[in-house]
C-alpha cells in the first residue's frame, strides 16, 4: 500500500476517445493514445456509528480503470482528514470529541496512477452524535460523620471508555431540597444550619462531546456536634472569705461558643453568683466552692465542665485605714479613733487609764476631764465579722496634758513715751479666757527689776531704749500662756547736762556729744583746748541767738557757754516742720524738713546758714547768704543743718523732688520790681530787660541759676550805679537785687 499524502482533493475532467482521422492515419506521425477515466461500478459509502469516540471507515466504492483512491474527510466543511490509498484499501477517520454534533463528509477522487487525473465522488454525509460515558461505577455512600462541625466526603465516579478526554466531575451539596451556597467540593463540614435535615449531593460527569452522567448520592441526616476539646475550669485566688474568686474556662474548640458559669456552695448553686468572679461570703465559711462552665453555641450539643471542689476558710479582716487617735491630749478635749475596718466589720473598744480599763469607757471617743491630766490613756479596739478571724489593735499610751490657751491677739504697750510716763500692758485676747496674768517689763531684752506689776513708770534709764512687757496668761488645768509685746522703741529724750554759765571740763562734767541749747538773745560758746584763757586756747566759738547746736569732740579739754541757757542731749525725733518762726540753729530732716524756703521777714540784715555739721568751724558752712529779708533759700536733703538770723519767719513752699527743690507754678509773675530781695524767675517776676532809674552807687544784682547760696549759683552779676540795664534770661532761676531802686520791664 502507497502511503498516505495530505494533499488536498482534486478535480479532473475525463477525456473521451476519437478516432484518428483517414488523413491522419495515412500521413501522421503515431501518438501516445490518453488512458480513460475510471468509471465507477458502486459509490462510496461511509460506514460505521457516528458518534463521538467512534470510528467511520470507507473502501472508496468500486471502480473500473482505478488504481488509486484519495479520500478526503471534512468536518462541517473543513478538511480534516486527507490520505491516499491502493484501490480497494480503507481509510479509517476516528471521531474525536469535537466534531460531536457536526456533519461528516467523504470525498474520493479515483485515478489509475497517484498523480493522474480521476473521477471524484463523494459519499453520502452523516451527522455525529454526542458519547456516552461507558462502564460508570460510583459509590453513592457519603463518608464521615453527619453532625455539626465534622467533614463529610464522596468518592469519585469511574468509566471504561478511554476515548473520553478532558472530563469534569462537579459536585453540589444540597440541604433538603435547597443547594448549600459554594458547598461544590467533594467534601463538606456540618454547619450549625445543617441540625436536622437531609444532607446529600448532586454529582455531575461531563466530557466534550459527551453526554453529562448526573449521579445522586444517599440521603443522610445532621445531628448536633459536640466540643473537640472540652478543659475542666480551675478557679484561682485566696481561699478564703472576703476574696475574689476567678474561675478560668479554658480553651474550647472550636472557638466561638459562648461560656457561662455558675457558682456552688457545695452542691447548692448560689444564687446571682453567674460571673466569672466571685467574692466569698460568711456563708461560704467551711464550705466547698465550685465553679461550673457552660459552654453552648449553635448546632453543638451544650456542655458543662465543673471545676474542683475547693474548701473555704475564714477570713482576714484588714485594716483598711491605720488605726489612731485623733485630737489633742489635753484637758478638756475629746480624742476620738480613726479607722478602717473591712466593710460590714463589727468595732468594740475599751479605753485604758495608765492600764486600767476605764469604766463606761467603751466608745470610739473619751472626753478628757481634769482625772485624766498627767494619765497615760490609750484604747483598744476589737474587730469581728461573721465568717472572719477576730482580731484587736491597741494604740500607745499618750500622756494626757493640761489644756491650752490659745492666743487670738497679742499683748501690746500703750501710753505716752516721755520720761515719767506710765505705760500699760495690754494683754490682748485669749481663748478660753485666764483667769489671771502676771507681768514682767524688759529693757532692751533684760528684765526690770521690780516692774512685775501691768503699768510701769518711764525712768531716765529706759531713754532711747527698746520696752517690751511679757504677759503670763494662767487659768485652772491650763498650761500658762507666756507672750511677749511687740518692743516700744523710745526716743531719745533731752537731759539737761549743763546748767548756767560756765566752764566745763571735757569728758568729766560734759561728755563728747552733739548738744542743744536752751535758747538766749545772745548766746556765746567756744570749744577749748585748754585753761589758759590764751585765744589760741579756742578750738572754734560762735554766737547766736535763740536755740543752738554745738558737736563737742573727745580731742576738745574743754567747754564754756555764756547766755546760752542749759545744755541738753539731742532727742532723736524733732518736729520735721515746714515752718521756721525763730531765729535758731535746726537740724535738717529732723527739726525741719528740706525743700524751698521763702523768708517773711522786713529789713537787709537777713543771715542765714546751710551747714554740714555743727562744729562752729567755718568748714561747717556749705553756703550761707546775708541781705533783704525778702530771698528763698534751697534746703537740701544732705544738709546737716540750717541757721536764721533775723529773717522773720521761714515757710516751705516745695518739697524735694529727686534731692532737688522744685520751683512751684505759682506766684505774681510781674514786670516791675520795687523791693529789694530774691525773686524766682517765671514766677515772681518775668524774664526780659528791666531799666533801673534809682540813685547811688551802691546797685547790686546778680542773675541766678539756683537758690542755694553757692558762688556757683551765680549766672552774672553786677555792682555799681543804679542807672542800670539788666536782661534776666529765661533759663535763670532767680534774681537778687539790692540797693538799685525800681527796675521796670518795658
Amino acid at each position: 500500500m502507497a502511503p498516505a499524502a495530505q494533499a488536498l482533493p482534486m478535480e479532473t475532467d475525463a477525456v473521451a476517445e476519437q478516432p484518428a482521422s483517414v488523413d491522419a492515419q495515412a500521413g501522421a506521425l503515431p501518438v501516445e493514445a490518453t488512458p480513460a477515466a475510471p468509471k465507477n461500478v458502486s459509490p462510496p459509502v461511509i460506514e460505521g456509528d457516528p458518534v463521538a469516540g467512534g470510528t467511520l471507515t470507507s473502501t472508496g466504492g468500486q471502480w473500473s480503470g482505478a488504481g488509486w483512491i484519495k479520500y478526503s474527510w471534512i468536518v462541517d466543511g473543513v478538511i480534516v482528514q486527507a490520505a491516499d490509498h491502493a484501490l480497494g484499501e480503507a481509510d479509517v477517520l476516528n471521531i474525536e470529541p469535537s466534531m460531536a454534533n457536526k456533519s461528516v463528509q467523504l470525498t474520493v477522487l479515483a485515478s489509475l496512477e497517484a498523480q493522474g487525473p480521476g473521477t471524484e465522488l463523494t459519499a453520502t454525509p452523516v451527522a455525529v452524535r454526542q458519547g456516552t460515558f461507558v462502564g460508570v461505577s460510583w459509590s453513592n455512600a457519603v463518608i464521615g460523620k453527619p453532625v455539626v462541625g465534622q467533614a463529610l466526603s464522596l468518592r469519585a465516579p469511574m468509566w471504561s471508555n478511554t476515548a473520553v478526554q478532558g472530563a469534569a466531575t462537579r459536585f453540589q451539596w444540597y440541604r433538603g431540597a435547597g443547594p448549600i451556597a459554594g458547598a461544590t467540593g467533594p467534601s463538606y463540614t456540618v454547619a450549625a444550619a445543617d441540625d436536622a435535615q437531609k444532607l446529600w449531593a448532586k454529582v455531575t460527569v461531563s466530557a466534550p462531546g459527551f453526554t453529562s452522567v448526573v449521579l445522586t448520592s444517599a440521603q443522610v441526616t445532621a445531628g448536633r456536634g459536640s466540643f473537640a476539646t472540652a478543659p475542666v475550669p480551675t478557679v484561682s485566688g485566696i481561699a478564703k472569705v472576703g476574696q475574689l474568686q476567678t474561675a478560668n474556662a479554658g480553651t474550647w474548640a472550636p472557638t466561638g461558643a459562648t461560656l457561662s458559669y455558675q457558682w456552688y456552695r457545695g452542691t447548692a448553686a448560689i444564687v446571682g453568683a453567674v460571673s466569672r468572679t466571685y467574692t466569698t461570703t460568711a456563708l461560704d465559711y467551711g464550705k466547698t466552692l465550685k465553679a461550673r462552665v457552660r459552654a453552648a453555641k449553635s448546632g453543638y450539643i451544650t456542655l458543662d465542665r465543673y471545676s474542683a471542689a475547693r474548701p473555704i476558710s475564714a477570713g482576714t479582716i484588714a485594716a483598711t485605714k491605720p488605726l489612731t487617735v485623733s485630737g489633742t491630749h489635753r484637758y478638756e478635749r475629746t480624742v476620738k479613733v480613726s479607722q478602717g475596718w473591712t466593710a460590714g466589720s463589727t468595732i468594740r473598744y475599751q479605753w485604758f487609764r495608765n492600764g486600767v480599763a476605764i469604766r463606761g469607757g467603751t466608745g470610739y471617743a473619751l472626753y478628757l476631764g481634769s482625772g485624766y491630766i498627767g494619765a497615760r490613756v490609750n484604747v483598744k479596739v476589737t474587730v469581728s465579722k461573721a465568717g472572719y478571724t477576730t482580731r484587736s489593735a491597741t494604740t500607745p499610751a499618750i500622756t494626757v496634758g493640761k489644756a491650752l490657751i490659745t492666743l487670738k491677739t497679742a499683748p501690746r504697750i500703750t501710753g505716752a513715751t516721755s520720761l515719767g510716763s506710765t505705760l500699760t500692758a495690754n494683754v490682748g485676747t485669749y481663748a478660753p479666757a485666764p483667769s489671771a496674768y502676771a507681768y514682767q517689763w524688759y529693757r532692751n531684752g533684760a528684765a526690770i527689776t521690780g516692774a512685775r506689776y501691768r503699768t510701769y513708770r518711764l525712768a531716765a534709764a529706759d531713754n532711747g531704749r527698746s520696752i517690751t512687757v511679757r504677759v503670763s496668761a494662767s487659768r485652772i488645768y491650763s498650761d500658762t500662756r507666756v507672750t511677749m509685746s511687740p518692743a516700744l522703741k523710745l526716743p531719745v529724750w533731752p537731759v539737761t547736762v549743763l546748767r548756767g554759765d560756765g566752764t566745763y571740763r571735757v569728758g568729766t562734767q560734759i561728755k563728747p556729744g552733739l548738744y542743744k541749747s536752751t535758747g538766749g538773745s545772745f548766746c556765746y560758746w567756744a570749744r577749748l583746748s585748754g585753761f589758759s584763757g590764751n585765744l589760741g586756747d579756742i578750738n572754734e566759738n560762735d554766737i547766736v541767738s535763740g536755740v543752738t547746736y554745738v558737736q563737742i569732740f573727745p580731742g576738745d579739754v574743754g567747754f564754756k557757754s555764756s547766755g546760752c541757757g542749759g545744755w541738753t542731749t539731742i532727742p532723736s525725733t524733732g518736729a520735721k516742720a515746714t515752718r521756721i518762726t525763730k531765729d535758731g540753729t535746726y537740724r535738717v530732716g529732723v527739726d525741719i524738713l528740706p525743700g524751698m524756703y521763702k523768708a517773711t521777714g522786713t529789713g537787709n540784715s537777713c543771715y542765714w546758714a546751710r551747714l554740714g555739721s555743727f562744729s562752729g568751724s567755718f568748714d561747717d558752712v556749705n553756703d550761707n547768704d546775708i541781705g533783704p529779708a525778702n530771698t528763698y533759700v534751697e534746703i537740701l536733703p544732705g544738709d546737716v543743718g540750717f541757721r536764721s538770723q533775723r529773717c522773720g519767719g521761714w515757710t516751705r513752699i516745695a518739697a524735694p523732688a529727686q534731692g532737688q527743690a522744685p520751683v512751684p507754678s505759682t506766684g505774681a509773675r510781674a514786670t516791675t520790681i520795687t523791693a529789694d530781695g530774691t525773686y524766682r524767675v517765671g514766677i515772681d517776676i518775668l524774664p526780659g530787660t528791666y531799666y533801673g532809674h534809682g540813685t547811688g552807687d551802691t546797685c547790686y544784682w546778680a542773675t541766678l541759676s539756683g537758690l542755694s547760696g553757692s558762688f556757683d549759683d551765680i549766672i552774672e552779676n553786677y555792682f555799681g550805679s543804679a542807672l542800670t540795664i539788666v536782661t534776666i534770661p529765661s533759663e535763670a532761676k532767680g534774681f537778687e537785687v539790692s540797693g538799685c531802686g525800681t527796675l521796670k520791664r518795658p
